[in-house]
């Protein structure tokens, strides 16, 4: 089964908060990309995420659709956060930009939130994959 395949078994909220995830990260990148102070915002939040993608297609292609699969978001994207909220309490960046860098950093933490659960669940036993083949 593809990782696609399997994405398609989770529940609908939980795809729905797959393809908001996706957006958001979209919509800043680019939003980032047009100011020369966020460009390494931009920067950082692809790189951060392709690594945390490939990893997670790795641990995938191992273990499936397993709950340790969130521990990539909390590897690289922990840093990201660090990095964007530093840059958030430094103020120097047009309101645009601030804003969706706000919603970036919440829209993150959530997710990682939801991953650290997750994570935690594995480590205390649950290692079933998360979906299940009819």
């Amino acid at each position: 089964m593809t990782f696609q395949e399997a994405t398609l078994l989770l529940p609908s909220w939980v795809q729905y908060w797959m393809n908001f995830i996706l957006l958001v990260l979209v919509v800043s990148v680019v939003v980032f990309l047009f100011s020369k102070s966020t460009r390494m915002a931009a920067v950082l939040t692809v790189i951060s995420t392709a690594l945390s993608v490939s990893l997670m297609m790795w641990m995938f292609s191992k273990m499936g659709m397993v709950r340790l699969l969130g521990l990539a978001h909390l590897i690289f994207w922990i840093p990201l956060v660090v990095y964007l909220y530093g840059r958030l309490r430094t103020g120097n960046l047009q309101r645009l930009q601030h804003v969706v860098m706000w919603i970036l950093v919440a829209t993150l933490v959530t997710a990682m939130v939801f991953d650290a659960y997750d994570v935690l669940r594995w480590l205390l036993g649950n290692r079933a994959s998360v979906v299940s083949v009819s």
